[in-house]
């Protein structure tokens, strides 16, 4: 939720977003007096012409630090979604205000509601139903973690590389239940060895121990060898509901890496 632009480390614009579900109708003056409470003080300042795009799917204002300059500061509110974008410029120059306005234009907050959304990262994308929303992610070497919640799913989503070097020292199964942190995680391995699927049902037993201890007891998991691009591409699906197996192959097919 967080975007610097620089120009040979100079810091030239910067770009925050946050979706608030909670913020019901209130104003976006009312709205911005209580985020302008942690920055300097503000003057308001008119909407530029150049940016009346805005007001067809945004509530804008625009501030500036000091009441003789031009707006270096503004607050944009989806009339839709109820995104906040905030952006501030680091300097007056006219590039920068070009720059601001080009990436405004480029940005989008939401897509159409009730469709699919499309994820693309790295050297993967993927697309996900619309009521999947990001929750965290980690970029570690040779290990990229995305995580999302649906109303009855938590989704993690791996792309581990490079695959020849890791199969060397760990067999795709071991990988999967690493990345499952089940140990002992049951797993069925595809004919070509490319790819192994596994899942957990626990009894009605074992269900309330895993509950207690705050998991979920239903897991559901594949990891696939893309030998093309040298990289294992897994996701790994956890619910307090038993998990069919068309949910995982859904979003598996729709999981991959972009051919450049």
């Amino acid at each position: 939720n967080h975007l610097l632009f620089e120009e040979e480390f100079s810091p030239q614009l910067e770009i925050r977003w946050q979706k608030m579900n909670n913020i019901g109708s209130s104003p976006p003056k009312s709205i911005f007096k209580r985020i302008k409470k942690t920055v300097a003080p503000l003057h308001e300042q008119p909407l530029p012409s150049a940016w009346s795009f805005l007001k067809k799917n945004y509530d804008a204002i625009c501030y500036s630090r000091s009441s003789k300059q031009h707006f270096d500061t503004g607050l944009c509110i989806c009339k839709q979604c109820k995104t906040i974008i905030l952006f501030q410029l680091s300097n007056q120059e006219k590039k920068s205000g070009l720059l601001l306005v080009d990436c405004l234009k480029s940005l989008s907050c939401h897509g159409p509601f009730g469709k699919p959304d499309f994820w693309s990262l790295q050297d993967f994308q993927l697309r996900l139903p619309s009521d999947y929303a990001l929750i965290d992610y980690s970029f570690a070497p040779g290990l990229t973690r995305i995580s999302f919640r649906s109303p009855l799913l938590i989704l993690h989503t791996c792309k581990l590389g490079p695959a020849d070097a890791r199969l060397r020292y760990q067999p795709l199964e071991e990988i999967l239940r690493s990345l499952a942190d089940i140990p002992d995680l049951p797993i069925q391995l595809s004919e070509d060895g490319n790819c192994c699927e596994g899942h957990r049902t626990p009894t009605i037993g074992r269900q309330l121990i895993l509950r207690l201890k705050r998991v979920k007891p239903f897991v559901r998991a594949i990891i696939q060898h893309n030998t093309e691009n040298n990289r294992l591409l897994a996701i790994v699906l956890e619910s307090l509901q038993p998990i069919p197996p068309e949910v995982s192959h859904s979003i598996c097919n729709n999981y991959e890496i972009i051919k450049t």
